[in-house]
């Protein structure tokens, strides 16, 4: 047996970072992961010089959906000297994991590089990489949409939508990493051909973190339409229908799991991190999400936040001609399943402007004054184009409704009282959700577990909602955002993977004292899920929600159709 003197990782704190769609917030968890400071940058509130609304800028071209990269340096900036003047010892943190809202990128300058590597403690972050680090000063968003020529383009030149998604786990859709990239090679090829590194957000603040070009992980790059799927690697085929030599600004993608190196001198200067903090390979939102739900099988979770989306785990990979397949960021050699809706939060907050002068409280007990079902009265509110299906704009349908009849294609202007609009717009949106995940094979089985979790998690009459239209029992958690919370969990297992497990010497080694490896999920095995009973459905949810599943997917198809002919003649142009 070794002799050496166990070290006491007590002491030892844990940094978890997500730069989300409207805010960047920032966990440490102690070594018992308890949550011991928390912190968050609302870009909306907190840098209002940006001129974003959710987290974006919608004044440059139809569909675009941009936000500038110096505003993500800056609100990092920002978390650090709050974490720091909460009192955060942040020479106790000895491992950091970012996540990023997926399908966003950023292109680097050829100073931007340079000043990357060459951070002075000195200076504020975004005073050494301003607007000039960067060869696009707005970078594209996963709520950009504007990439439908180049979504045709990609889709043709690998031979169909079939084998997009047989290569890449997903059909080419314009809110992905790989149009937008072509988008920019074609209308700014000069911007394009000097740009020598091109990150998406989770490497971007990797980057950051080490002073250095982080690599791409395999689970966020699976959101690219660029990565071949079974080999874990960039696939020539959809490169070479993106961008000329685009392996090269891309890199090789690298395992979730691997450590990208060490913080920064930058950061050891200036917040006394200690210069042995490890940073592993940022993930995607979701990703870290499933990292954060701590529950080992038969289980989705539904997030309804800025977009609404339902994440599950895949042992194996289907092969599916809508929604999403990616790599799973804590399971190796498994995957997750993604639906995303896009007209979420940004749906109920118009809604909710309109009904309780932007008082979600107020709006949520509006449901306590009408029936389950709302006497057949449904809306589809699609403000931005939605993506399951393709389709943009708002539909009213009362009981007395005719889908044969032409006035179907209008419906009613608005419903009777405020509370009937609001049901009508919360069960629109649920039913709609549930019935494309049945269709896709996502919907649970009496044996799964729902866990709802995002924004619009606290309340409970959605839950209720949720309940009764899956007609399932709805859990929650407790406690940090569960994207926060698995990125600092993969810190805290990526601690335990490279310094914590036993000795590594060779006497260990020869004597086979080391203890087998254990899995990420075998690791948090005993730690508590904080999942709770937040919502039962009624016993006749199933009757009263069965013939609404058949209008709400009767009014998107309406709305598809209308959207298809406003999409034909846009690629006409």
């Amino acid at each position: 047996m070794c002799h050496r003197r166990s070290p006491d990782y007590s002491g030892n704190t844990y940094l978890g970072l997500h730069l989300g769609t409207d805010k960047f917030r920032a966990l440490i968890l102690d070594a018992n992961l308890k949550a011991i400071y928390f912190s968050q940058v609302r870009y909306d509130v907190d840098l209002p010089e940006y001129g974003t609304k959710y987290g974006t800028v919608t004044d440059g071209g139809p569909m675009e959906f941009l936000a500038c990269p110096v505003m993500w340096v800056k609100a990092l900036d920002m978390l650090l000297n709050s974490l720091e003047s909460q009192g955060a010892d942040m020479h106790s943190i000895v491992a950091v994991s970012a996540a990023g809202q997926h399908h966003g990128c950023v292109f680097w300058s050829d100073l931007g590089l340079r000043r990357l590597c060459n951070l002075n403690p000195h200076l504020r972050l975004h005073e050494q990489l301003p607007e000039s680090a960067f060869e696009l000063i707005r970078s594209p968003t996963w709520r950009d949409t504007s990439t439908d020529k180049e979504v045709l383009e990609m889709t043709q030149a690998v031979g169909g939508s079939l084998e997009m998604a047989a290569i890449t786990g997903s059909r080419t859709y314009a809110r992905f990493t790989g149009p937008q990239i072509r988008k920019v090679f074609k209308q700014c090829p000069e911007h394009y051909e000097r740009t020598p590194r091109i990150s998406l957000l989770s490497s971007f603040v990797t980057s950051l973190l080490i002073g250095g070009m982080a690599a791409i992980s395999v689970c966020d790059a699976s959101g690219m339409n660029l990565l071949d799927l079974g080999q874990n690697k960039w696939s020539q085929k959809c490169l070479d229908a993106c961008a000329p030599d685009l392996a090269r600004r891309l890199r090789k993608p690298v395992a979730s799991s691997q450590l990208q190196g060490h913080i920064a001198d930058y950061y050891v200067k200036r917040w006394n991190f200690r210069p042995d903090c490890m940073v592993l390979s940022g993930t995607g939102s979701k990703g870290a999400e499933l990292a954060g739900v701590l529950v080992e099988k038969d289980f989705i979770v539904i997030s309804l936040d800025v977009s609404d989306t339902i994440t599950m785990p895949l042992t194996k990979a289907p092969h599916l001609e809508e929604g999403h397949v990616m790599r799973h960021a804590t399971r190796p050699d498994q995957f997750m399943g993604l639906l995303c809706f896009r007209n979420g939060l940004v749906a109920r907050t118009i809604i909710c402007e309109e009904v309780a002068k932007g008082n979600f409280d107020q709006f949520y007990a509006m449901l306590d004054a009408t029936p389950k079902g709302n006497g057949g009265n449904l809306a589809v509110h699609f403000y931005d184009r939605e993506i399951l299906p393709i389709s943009k704009g708002v539909l009213r349908w009362d009981p007395t409704m005719d889908n044969q009849q032409q006035e179907c294609l209008r419906g009613v202007p608005s419903f009777e009282t405020p509370e009937m609009e609001v049901r009508a717009l919360l069960e629109g949106q649920i039913i709609h959700h549930c019935a494309i995940s049945r269709e896709m094979g996502f919907g649970p089985d009496p044996n799964t577990k729902v866990i709802v979790v995002g924004n619009d998690a606290k309340y409970h009459n959605l839950l209720q909602i949720v309940a009764d239209v899956f007609n399932t029992p709805v859990y929650k958690r407790s406690g940090p955002e569960v994207c926060l919370l698995g990125s600092a969990f993969r810190a805290r297992y990526a601690f335990y993977e490279h310094r914590e497990r036993p000795c590594n010497c060779r006497a260990c080694r020869r004597r086979g004292c080391r203890e087998p490896k254990l899995s990420f999920h075998e690791f948090f095995r005993n730690v508590p899920s904080g999942l709770t009973l937040a919502a039962e459905p009624d016993p006749d949810s199933a009757k009263t929600y069965a013939p609404l599943f058949g209008r709400i997917s009767q009014m998107c198809q309406l709305l598809g159709a209308q959207g298809a002919q406003f999409l034909d003649s846009k690629m006409n142009l």
